[in-house]
């Protein structure tokens, strides 16, 4: 480790077991690298329960603060993601840790303010450090934002933009986020790619593929970004050319949307919220599909590589970043049924291929939680001595 331990305090309005998207799977894994390293990292969240909850969970101090439901409150808030910040501001204030990280508009928001209170409060600093010196503020902006995501919810685009233009440290996931968060905001980010769990994520030669061609589809199916009907257009197409090919969707929690999904021919569901029965999907599917749009990164494609499965997506999004070469996947040059389904027959022909898994995982090798940690460390060491 260079340098003394840090007590990072990290800001997200929900994590599991409640969700086990995106954020809340970057979240833990970036807290278990922190820990790893020997940080005291802690976690602020809400969840639906009346009283705060204090645990440490994996070596993760959790506070979990009660959404307020007062309409007296919600006359003030129109994103109900920061229904616990009532609660949340004097916490932080009087303790912020030695750097505020958000990984969501809202908390961006809550961050510059706790930091901007504790300043105010002229609270005693850590040892080593100037009591007048301010808590660094560092934003992940875990998606690619667009003006239209931007203006859907009142104060949305303004929090997020004052946020952003007074924290040290803006983060995007890739190339395509960094450029996009700059041409709708004008603010300038680092790339920090999402930490992929290479140790729970694995190839495991000895776990046979299925019989018959199998699509993975791991991402949440009710999330119309995620595109899930591409997929299912592309599906008969591909069934004609690959007679038998069958698509694992992840089972839905609306009831309705799952007995639709079940109807189409070709359609099977899994549960997916367990990680061991997570990372068999990808071990055991021929290919995973990604057909979303606005997509900054792609977890589930870079997850499916680190277990050796070639995975499938579009061009002009983030994935396109990880699947770089026919070798470990393909990428559907244009968002049609067409161009999905041809990309999936190649992606089918590559479960053949004995070398595969091996230039799967390779692809991805540089994604894991200790780098993406070390980097992150980095940032907040870099923040703190411009705000000493």
């Amino acid at each position: 480790m260079t340098g003394p331990p840090l007590r990072p305090t990290l800001l997200n309005p929900v994590f599991w077991p409640e969700v086990r998207r995106g954020s809340e799977r970057a979240v833990r894994s970036l807290a278990d690298g922190l820990v790893a390293a020997g940080h005291r990292a802690q976690l602020v969240t809400s969840h639906p329960g009346r009283r705060p909850t204090f645990e440490r969970e994996d070596g993760l101090d959790v506070t979990r603060l009660p959404r307020v439901t007062s309409r007296r409150l919600w006359r003030t808030i129109a994103d109900d993601h920061a229904a616990h910040h009532a609660l949340a501001l004097p916490l932080l204030a009087a303790d912020p840790g030695d750097v505020l990280h958000a990984f969501y508009p809202t908390d961006a928001t809550l961050a510059v303010r706790a930091a901007t209170a504790h300043h105010a409060l002229g609270v005693v600093r850590p040892a080593g450090r100037d009591r007048r010196a301010r808590v660094p503020v560092v934003v992940s902006v875990m998606g690619p934002p667009d003006r239209a995501w931007a203006v859907a919810v009142r104060g949305r685009l303004e929090g997020l933009v004052d946020a952003a233009r007074a924290a040290d440290v803006v983060t995007t996931l890739s190339r395509f986020a960094q450029q996009r968060v700059w041409r709708t905001f004008a603010v300038r980010s680092e790339i920090v790619p999402p930490p992929v769990d290479l140790d729970a994520f694995t190839v495991d030669p000895t776990a046979d593929r299925h019989e018959e061609p199998t699509i993975l589809f791991a991402s949440d199916p009710a999330s119309g970004a995620k595109r899930i009907e591409l997929l299912l257009g592309a599906l008969p197409i591909v069934r004609r050319s690959r007679p038998g090919t069958r698509l694992l969707v992840n089972r839905p929690a609306d009831p309705a949307l799952a007995r639709d999904l079940a109807a189409v021919d070709g359609v099977t569901l899994v549960d997916l919220d367990d990680r061991p029965a997570l990372v068999d999907a990808y071990r055991r599917a021929w290919a995973t599909a990604l057909p979303s749009e606005n997509e900054a990164f792609g977890l589930v494609v870079a997850e499916s590589l680190a277990c050796g499965t070639p995975a499938v997506a579009f061009a002009g999004e983030g994935p396109a970043e990880i699947v770089t070469s026919d070798d470990v996947g393909r990428i559907a040059p244009e968002p049609t049924a067409e161009a999905l389904a041809t990309a999936l027959l190649g992606a089918l022909e590559l479960a053949d291929d004995d070398g595969v898994r091996d230039r799967c995982r390779g692809a991805v090798a540089g994604l894991g939680v200790g780098p993406h940690t070390a980097r992150t460390v980095e940032l907040y060491r870099a923040a703190i001595a411009r705000t000493r």
